[in-house]
C-alpha cells in the first residue's frame, strides 16, 4: 500500500523509532541519518547495543513490545516506528502497544509470514514487509531469467 511522501530534513518535526538493529534496522538508521531525521533504536542484544552506542547510535536496550522500553525510546512522540525485529510475535505485540500509546504514528512492520503481515495490518500497522512474499517474488524473477 503506497503512502504519500512526507517532507523531511533537519528542520522537520519527524522522529523515528527503529526496533531491531540488524541489517534492516541499520539500513533504515543510515537513511534517517542521511536525511537529518532524529531517531532512537531499540535493541535486545546487549553487545549490539554497546557497539552501536560506541558508534554514536542513540539506542535503548530492551524488548520492543515492552511499554516501558517503548516510552523510553520516545514512541509517544514518534512520527514513524519501524519494527525490524526478526520475531513476528514481538512485532505483533509491539504494534498493539504502540498504537495504544500513539494513535497517529506511522508503523512499518517486518514479518516473516503473510498471515502475520495481515495480522500486523489488522492490529494497526500502516505497512508491512513480508519476507516470504519477497522471496517468492525474487525466485519468480530468477526462474524467469533462467528459463529464457
Amino acid at each position: 500500500m503506497p503512502t504519500q511522501p512526507v517532507s523531511c530534513g533537519p528542520q522537520s518535526n519527524h522522529f523515528a523509532v527503529v526496533a531491531g538493529y540488524g541489517l534492516p534496522g541499520r539500513s533504515l538508521v543510515e537513511s534517517l541519518s542521511h536525511r537529518g531525521i532524529e531517531y532512537r533504536v531499540i535493541e535486545l542484544n546487549p553487545r549490539a547495543c554497546q557497539r552501536a552506542s560506541a558508534g554514536g547510535v542513540n539506542i535503548v536496550i530492551g524488548d520492543a513490545s515492552d511499554p516501558a522500553i517503548l516510552r523510553e525510546a520516545g514512541v509517544e512522540r514518534a512520527t514513524l516506528v519501524a519494527l525490524m525485529v526478526p520475531s513476528d510475535e514481538v512485532v505483533l505485540r509491539a504494534i498493539s502497544q504502540i498504537r495504544a500509546m500513539n494513535p497517529s504514528v506511522h508503523i512499518i512492520a517486518r514479518c516473516a509470514y503473510t498471515s502475520n503481515g495481515l495480522e500486523a495490518l489488522r492490529r494497526g500497522a500502516n505497512q508491512t514487509i513480508v519476507a516470504e512474499q519477497l522471496v517468492a517474488k525474487e525466485i519468480h524473477e530468477l526462474a524467469d531469467q533462467f528459463f529464457v
